[in-house]
This record gives structure tokens, sequence and C-alpha cells, in this order.
């Protein structure tokens, strides 16, 4: 194979695949921790042993908390400074907006814009 061929598919198969295989390696580590640390509690049930209350605590603050509407209004402010960050880094490098980062900028704004909204909703709905 001519290496003029290979090393564009070598170059998307690292930038898509990286990304993949970090998260499932994160994945696979929480997933295997569970599980030994359900094994142990479960042994130390069956022969009778107490839990410590510090173990007891560990557990209890390990369990991921429900989101709330304030974590969307957060989500979405970061994801919006973001967004201006780049329009500012684009502005800065070229002294025009509108093309080039701009668009990409676009992107996080938006999604920030519509989490804060959804955010909001789910805030004014809470009160009521």
């Amino acid at each position: 194979m001519d290496a003029k061929i290979l090393i564009p598919i070598v170059a998307i198969i690292f930038t898509f695949g990286m990304p993949i295989a970090i998260v499932a390696i994160i994945q696979f580590t929480k997933a295997r921790n569970n599980a030994e640390l359900q094994k142990t509690v479960r042994t130390a049930i069956e022969k009778g042993e107490t839990l410590p209350a510090d173990f007891l605590d560990g557990l209890q603050r390990s369990v991921p908390k429900a989101k709330t509407p304030m974590n969307d209004v957060r989500a979405g402010m970061i994801l919006m400074a973001v967004a201006g960050g780049i329009m500012l880094w684009h502005y800065i490098d070229d002294g025009a907006l509108g093309d080039g980062l701009s668009g990409i900028a676009a992107v996080p704004g938006l999604i920030g814009v519509a989490l804060l909204i959804l955010g909001i909703i789910g805030l004014n709905t809470r009160s009521k």
C-alpha cells in the first residue's frame, strides 16, 4: 500500500479511535472497580462482619448526585464562555468575525444557549 494513502487512513483511525478508546478504558476501569467493591461488600456481609462507618460514608459519597436544573445553567454558561473565548481568539488573530473559527464557536455557543434555556425552564417549573 502506498504511503500517500496509508497516512490519511491512519490519521482518521487515530482521530476517531483515540477518544473512543479513552472512554472505553475509563468505563472498563470504573466497572471493574465497582465489581470488586461489590464483591468485597458481599463477602463481608456473608461472613457476618460489620462494615465500618467510614466505609459506608465513602459508599454514599460515591453515588452520583441527581442532576438539577442549576447544573444545566452552569453547563450552558460554561459552553457560552468557551464559544466567546473562541470568537475572541479568532477576532484577535484575524481582526474579523463571521467566518472560520467563529462558525466553529457557534456549536458550543448554541448548545450552551439551549442548556441555559432548559435550566431556566427547569428552575421555573421547580419553584411552582
